[in-house]
């Protein structure tokens, strides 16, 4: 058994989406002077890792702190797309899926590999289409996720989409490509329960036993 990290490391030089709040973390106390060692960091909620809830979107949508835990942990699958310039299609997922012999279903988590944490930094990077988050939704999955700072670009269908359908969404994931080829193992991404919250940030994990 191993485990593969798929959370970015939280500090002031991390990506943020553009318009949202800088990270900042801030010596609050130090061992030469007070005796312990303490930081005050101040992040949005949608920095770094994070599992967007369906309040992000969905007017009366549950926050963070209502969904059910359950819902961030389960069986996962990473699908290679990072050959992809545009959407990425329901057709595209349904083939990738097929090579790997895999049939997603209730309580499933399906990621996406672009590239874009590590050859693809500061280019395009593809977003699910519209169709794609349909088919996804209509399978029961739990989540899905991306290595890149959005599921979507604006007006934001595909996050209303998903959401709405109780699908929660994790962005800026990294490591995805280490599960490539690897379907089945057991994902947990487990977000602060913040009260009222739209998203949250999570150390999120995978477990492979086999591979």
């Amino acid at each position: 058994m191993r485990i593969v990290d798929l959370s970015m490391t939280i500090s002031e030089d991390m990506r943020v989406y553009p318009g949202d709040p800088r990270t900042i973390v801030y010596t609050w106390a130090s061992r030469s002077l007070h005796g312990y060692y303490a930081n005050l960091i101040v992040m949005g909620e949608h920095a770094g890792t994070h599992v967007d809830a369906p309040a992000h979107f969905v007017e009366d949508g549950e926050t963070v702190d209502l969904v059910p835990v359950e819902k961030f942990m389960g069986k996962g699958v990473v699908v290679d797309v990072s050959w992809v310039d545009d959407e990425v299609s329901g057709e595209i997922i349904h083939r990738e899926l097929g090579k790997l012999s895999t049939r997603i279903g209730v309580g499933w988590f399906v990621f996406f590999y672009t590239g874009y944490s590590s050859e693809r930094m500061n280019r395009d990077y593809p977003v699910l289409s519209v169709d794609a988050a349909q088919m996804l939704a209509s399978r029961g999955v739990n989540g899905v996720g991306i290595d890149a700072p959005s599921i979507d670009h604006e007006p934001y269908r595909v996050h209303r989409l998903l959401l709405g359908r109780g699908v929660v969404i994790y962005e800026n994931l990294v490591n995805l490509d280490e599960l490539l080829g690897c379907a089945g193992f057991m994902f947990v991404g487990f977000p602060l329960k913040i009260s009222g919250g739209s998203a949250s940030p999570v150390r999120a994990i995978a477990v492979v036993e086999e591979c």
